[in-house]
């Protein structure tokens, strides 16, 4: 599957929109052939309130995700410790897949700190939004002055640098365009449109990207956030128009609302836009779950493609359908993501709810009666009304054998 011949929308483990593939070639969109990820769960991630990653998480994670694919990672910056820095130290001594990355602002010493590290490139963020520079007293001028002495001390190591414009969704248009027609003049690697505080729409996004692009020809990176819910969305948007690195965070964790997921950029890009990021698909659940115990940060449930009751059923009708079509009621099979179906037993359950439990732990006897199974399941259903919740296994496997013997 590519994005410019994406026609397929079902295989046999997936079954998405017919419309998707005639919806963006109506849009005439700029869908690239290759998308990057450039994960950011232990810098951005880590500045989630509470979230603090030691030498060990840090190892770990890294690991997880180069074993994945993922393409790039930005492991934090070493100007905030010497046991951030003996991290990124011990990451880039790895030798893994991955290019490592550090964040550095626009002074020296934090370039000459990730250069000492061994990193592949930096993330040089500039305050560019309006609100920004209006709180350090910057102007444009001056943003832009030290963004070009930075990208050449930072060449001078032989960094990869991606010019990474601070709040860019809130900067004057024409100032973030000259801004960015000026640093492509440098060796700047590729620039960076960012929505520090996910306040642009996905036409918002769509437009400032297309503009973007007619004063460059870097390659373009985009980083969101998701304070409206558009995180995912907003880089879809930057994709579709001509983007080619998406940054991401395992379980969308980050500051405030957190950014883009992971799970859900790379099933988004192979599935909906036909875009393969090359990412071990099945490997998505397992590094959800590691991140969440590293970070003590707990996922809702229910979270897209990697939440524990993302492929969960409740709802009789729903689990009927389910149990008699597997693949038509849902757009993806938990297996996909590494992750597994459950039925969940209580208020809403039927018969066909009742039967898959009975199977599931071992209670199923072929001579198990309608009878039966409408008594267990009204007791069921009882229980779970008095106390407004789901009823788990082991209360369940009491009111089967009340029941059944």
């Amino acid at each position: 599957m590519t994005g410019d011949n994406f026609d397929q929308y079902k295989g046999e483990k997936w079954w998405v929109s017919p419309f998707n593939s005639p919806g963006i070639k109506d849009a005439k969109l700029n869908i690239p052939k290759s998308v990057q990820i450039h994960d950011v769960t232990l810098r951005d991630g880590e500045q989630t309130p509470g979230i603090v990653f030691n030498k060990d998480d840090k190892l770990a994670i890294t690991r997880a995700l180069s074993n994945a694919g993922v393409h790039r990672i930005e492991v934090g910056m070493p100007v905030i410790s010497q046991e951030e820095k003996a991290a990124i130290k011990a990451i880039t001594s790895e030798g893994l897949k991955s290019k490592i990355f550090t964040l550095s602002r626009l002074i020296k010493g934090d370039i000459d700190e990730s250069a000492q590290t061994d990193v592949d490139g930096i993330v040089l963020e500039t305050p560019l939004g309006v609100p920004k520079r209006k709180q350090l007293g910057w102007s444009m001028e001056k943003a832009l002055d030290l963004t070009v002495q930075m990208i050449d001390h930072a060449k001078s190591y032989g960094l990869f640098v991606s010019s990474f414009g601070v709040d860019t969704t809130r900067a004057e248009l024409q100032d973030f365009l000259n801004f960015a027609k000026a640093v492509s003049a440098t060796k700047v690697d590729s620039l960076t449109i960012v929505d520090t505080f996910g306040c642009i729409s996905y036409e918002g996004m769509s437009y400032l990207t297309e503009k973007t692009k007619e004063v460059t020809k870097k390659p373009l990176e985009v980083h969101t956030h998701n304070d409206f819910g558009l995180a995912a969305a907003s880089s879809f948007a930057a994709m579709a128009h001509g983007a080619t690195t998406i940054h991401v965070a395992v379980n969308g964790i980050g500051e405030r609302t957190g950014n883009a997921a992971l799970d859900e950029i790379h099933m988004g890009l192979k599935y909906l836009y036909g875009v393969d990021t090359g990412i071990k698909t099945e490997k998505l659940f397992e590094i959800s779950r590691l991140v969440e115990e590293r970070s003590s940060f707990i996922l809702p449930s229910n979270k897209p493609f990697v939440g524990t009751r993302a492929f969960a059923r409740e709802s009789g009708i729903s689990v009927a359908g389910w149990a008699k079509y597997n693949l038509g009621s849902e757009p993806v099979l938990p297996e996909l993501v590494g992750n597994k179906h459950e039925v969940v037993v209580g208020k809403k359950s039927g018969k066909g709810s009742i039967e898959f439990k009975l199977k599931e732990l071992n209670l199923w006897k072929e001579t198990v009666t309608e009878e039966q199974l409408e008594s267990i399941m009204n007791k069921v259903k009882a229980k779970s009304q008095a106390e407004k919740k789901a009823v788990n296994d082991n209360d369940f496997k009491e009111i089967a054998k009340s029941v059944l013997h």
